[in-house]
């Protein structure tokens, strides 16, 4: 299934040109039943998906005595991070997984789906000169 790119709001690039990204619009429910559409940047750079911690208080998530690691790459230096799951749904696709992910407390990271498991998953195509990306379902191993 092909997506648009979404601009960044307020960000632009070196040429003045406003930044687009590949977004995923998720959907995630908590034990109540109560569900989210949240936004993912599908970022091949990340190994993991990342996550900002607020998310597991809502999806009840403790992460008190999940395994603890700093990473690299988001922010000014390491950032100290929870493991876990992640779980949500693809509207668009009308598929669900779970993810391993990394939760982390800081204003540098909404949601970052990762290589680890999701690009496994999925072939992903990205044509930015087009303002498209294209997800499908990968063949089972």
């Amino acid at each position: 299934m092909k997506f648009k790119y979404t601009v960044a709001a307020g960000l632009m690039d070196t040429r003045g040109k406003m930044v687009k990204r590949p977004i995923l619009e998720l959907e995630i429910e908590n034990a109540q039943g109560r569900k989210l559409i949240v936004p993912a940047v599908i970022d091949s750079g990340a190994d993991t998906t990342t996550l900002n911690a607020q998310y597991a208080g809502f999806l009840g998530i403790d992460l008190s005595n999940a395994k603890e690691r700093e990473i690299i790459g988001i922010g000014e230096k390491r950032v100290a991070t929870r493991a876990s799951t992640f779980s949500f749904r693809i509207p668009k696709m009308n598929m669900t997984m779970e993810v391993p992910a990394w939760y982390v407390d800081t204003k540098h990271v909404n949601i970052l789906l990762g290589q680890e498991v999701f690009f496994d998953s999925f072939r992903l195509k990205f044509e930015k000169d087009h303002d498209t990306f294209e997800i499908t379902p990968a063949p089972k191993r």
